[in-house]
């Protein structure tokens, strides 16, 4: 099966170029959407956060997610507790949807810390960065979140830096222009993955 593991820095556009793939009838997995899930009322590493990290839900059990946030990023090791709860997790829902895309041309996953856990690099074919510039990525998540320069800067800073990333990237994209240069960039990938498979 011919897997493409996505990857990139926060507000590096990950999510629309999930997107412009699905529009050409690819099939993506999310680890965002999967983390989000695990982390929702009524799953069982609900209770594994609390007993961790406390008193982080409202009245209704729902996770204050912006509240770990701020947790997780100002203290490592916290990070580090979080990951320990949910990357088992993770890996296991992605793998069963690996096994019912097995007929797929290629499959997308949008792994937001590829090369920082080693976890998926025994699992995708090539990798695929979406990169751009520092101040785009800050500017990008600050109008998309509502949250501080400050912690955005301390996300970028535990993410692997953005000339390792490009150096470890089978194919990159500069993602600094408008969407449409993002589109005709990833239709040319989406091309050159069909051939890739076409050969296998």
């Amino acid at each position: 099966m011919f897997i493409i593991g996505m990857t990139g820095g926060i507000g590096s556009g990950k999510s629309e170029a999930l997107k412009i793939f699905e529009s050409l009838n690819i099939k993506v997995i999310d680890l965002d959407k999967i983390s989000k899930e695990i982390t929702e009322t009524n799953h069982q590493a609900i209770e594994e956060i609390k007993s961790v990290f406390g008193d982080i839900f409202d009245k209704d059990n729902r996770l204050d997610r912006k509240k770990l946030r701020e947790i997780i990023f100002s203290d490592k090791s916290q990070k580090i507790k979080l990951e320990k709860i949910l990357h088992p997790r993770i890996l296991k829902e992605v793998k069963e949807k690996l096994n019912a895309l097995s007929d797929e041309p290629y499959v997308v996953i949008d792994i937001p810390l590829l090369f920082e856990t080693n976890q998926y690099t025994s699992l995708i074919s090539r990798s695929l960065v979406i990169d751009c510039e520092v101040s785009n990525q800050i500017e990008r998540v600050k109008k998309r979140d509502g949250i501080e320069t400050s912690i955005i800067q301390s996300i970028i800073e535990q993410q692997i830096d953005r000339c390792s990333r490009i150096e470890k990237g089978d194919d990159v994209i500069l993602n600094d222009g408008s969407i449409e240069m993002l589109t005709e960039s990833i239709k040319a990938l989406h091309q050159k993955y069909l051939n890739l498979v076409a050969v296998k």
